[in-house]
């Protein structure tokens, strides 16, 4: 979508404005552009008031495949709502609302530091690669490598071969995102997490923005039910009520909401 304030485009914010809304955001690619290293995709300043502004007048949760505080260090943002690791993690939601007990919690971050292990020297292989360290996940990204498709193979090969030699079969899950490979809890999504919140919130209307295949249960449960955003093209459109190119192209659409 295009700067441009259509009159579709505008009566579309009217309407919003004057709903009572509930408003959901990815971070990576959809509030800040990637960047190699996933440290360092940072929201600038405005973005940060931006967000601010939009919390003062309707709740605001972010949703993001990062672990809480990998959302913060890297954001700026205090006090949000965070559904955190694909919806596995908690933070700050209301009625103190957990997804995994302390007790999964706890296998999980014993087999993720095992995990980390194993993979941690892959970079030595493959200049470039970056590979996260998580709480209760390990996430592979080869989008800062100057890699040929069959180098690409050959390291989710390996990493994958790593995995299953680590983790406990069943319980885990590989999840294929934006040049990146990420091992996870199984059984738990960013459209399971929203479902639960969304009981919180009778009454509210939805607002959705994702810009990757994990975002796909969200759109999906909100079909018919909300406001469904996507950013990029790496979503199929028939997941997507509105479309924009880029974060920054999202981010002048978003600011218009509180004009």
């Amino acid at each position: 979508m295009k700067r441009t304030k259509s009159s579709e485009s505008q009566n579309l914010v009217n309407r919003l404005k004057a709903k009572r809304l509930l408003i959901l955001l990815d971070y990576d690619g959809t509030l800040t552009d990637f960047k190699s290293n996933p440290e360092h995709s940072r929201i600038s300043p405005s973005t940060r008031k931006l967000l601010y502004r939009l919390k003062r007048k309707n709740p605001v949760i972010m949703v993001t495949g990062r672990y809480a505080d990998s959302l913060v260090k890297v954001s700026g943002l205090r006090g949000f709502p965070i559904i955190g690791t694909h919806g596995f993690e908690a933070r700050h939601l209301p009625g103190n609302i957990r997804f995994a007990p302390v007790s999964l919690q706890k296998k999980f971050g014993k087999e993720a530091g095992r995990l980390w292990d194993k993979v941690k020297n892959l970079h030595k292989r493959y200049p470039g690669i970056h590979i996260e360290k998580k709480p209760f996940s390990s996430t592979l990204h080869f989008r800062g490598g100057n890699l040929t498709s069959a180098q690409i193979r050959k390291l989710g090969g390996e990493f994958r071969r790593l995995f299953n030699q680590t983790v406990t079969p069943g319980i885990w899950a590989l999840h294929d995102g934006k040049k990146m490979i990420e091992a996870m809890p199984r059984g738990f999504s960013k459209g399971r997490a929203v479902r639960k919140i969304l009981q919180i919130f009778p009454g509210r209307f939805p607002l959705y923005a994702g810009d990757d295949i994990g975002d796909i249960s969200v759109l999906k449960l909100l079909r018919k039910k909300g406001l469904r955003i996507t950013v990029g093209k790496r979503i199929p459109k028939k997941f997507s009520d509105l479309r924009f190119e880029k974060p920054r192209d999202f981010l002048y659409w978003l600011d218009r909401l509180v004009d």
